[in-house]
């Protein structure tokens, strides 16, 4: 989801209209169900403002936008140089390059603006939605068979007061490379992954390995947590592997966060 599509949400979400006249309103209104078509305006009940919480929540934002403010190095003479600003890590992006010439330190990983990490030197662009897995991405072997060895920037999505997610959302929307979408199997992270623009691939052990870590882990609450929250997105859904997988996820209503995914690969 692009960043002014987040935002149109959060100020629905905040100012609770009646109507909204607009090109994405009437988008949000045919995609999504938000909202009711009258001629030129989309009018809104109160249900539609939970609807548009719930759609903001799924793809992995936070609510509010983070605060503006200035820096800190910034703050008016005789201020707090606290209240006001900015934090400090709001336009951080933590990346770990593989296949690069720059390389992260042992079990950690680099953190910059994300305006720099765009001009980094790689082909693609792999969207890892936990920190934990992002920290060892080198251990998930099956990847090789996805990145096919191109310099590859890894790139932790971001959460809610570590590495924000708007900033991660604005590298992703101002590249041109293509992406590979690493996230939880479970309906929430299959939605995030089919949001991904420029997806060239949906990140996923071999079924083979999948599918008996995933009965053997018993999560249910993987599927039902997110499954009403997704399921008109995931619907519509014509990307053959996104398909497959939601396919397989009601199926087996359960789902397998990434931390438990298989690490090894298979062999031939």
């Amino acid at each position: 989801m692009k960043i002014k599509e987040v935002e149109f949400l959060r100020r629905l979400v905040a100012d609770r209209p009646a109507e909204r006249r607009s090109d994405l309103a009437i988008q949000f209104s045919r995609d999504e169900g938000l909202g009711v078509v009258l001629g030129s305006k989309v009018n809104y009940r109160a249900q539609d403002f939970e609807r548009a919480a719930s759609l903001i929540i799924t793809r992995g934002f936070g609510l509010k936008s983070p605060p503006r403010g200035f820096a800190r190095s910034e703050a008016p003479r005789g201020g707090s140089e606290k209240s006001g600003a900015r934090a400090v890590a709001q336009d951080l992006v933590a990346v770990f390059p593989i296949g690069m010439e720059v390389s992260a330190p042992k079990d950690g990983f680099l953190a910059m603006p994300w305006q720099s990490a765009i001009s980094m030197q790689y082909q693609v662009l792999l969207v890892c939605e936990n920190l934990e897995t992002f920290l060892q991405l080198r251990e998930y072997l099956w990847l090789t068979d996805l990145i096919k060895g191109r310099p590859t920037l890894g790139l932790f999505r971001g959460m809610v007061h570590t590495f924000g997610t708007d900033g991660a959302a604005r590298l992703i929307e101002n590249d041109h490379r293509p992406t590979l979408a690493f996230f939880d199997f479970d309906p929430r992270g299959l939605a995030m992954a089919a949001s991904l623009p420029r997806r060239e691939a949906l990140c996923l052990p071999p079924w083979e390995l999948l599918e008996p870590a995933i009965r053997d882990a018993r999560r249910d609450h993987l599927f039902t947590n997110s499954f009403h929250g997704s399921c008109a997105q995931l619907d519509k859904e014509q990307d053959p592997a996104i398909v497959l997988a939601w396919q397989r996820l009601k199926l087996l209503t359960k789902g397998l966060n990434q931390e438990a995914f298989p690490r090894e690969g298979t062999e031939g």
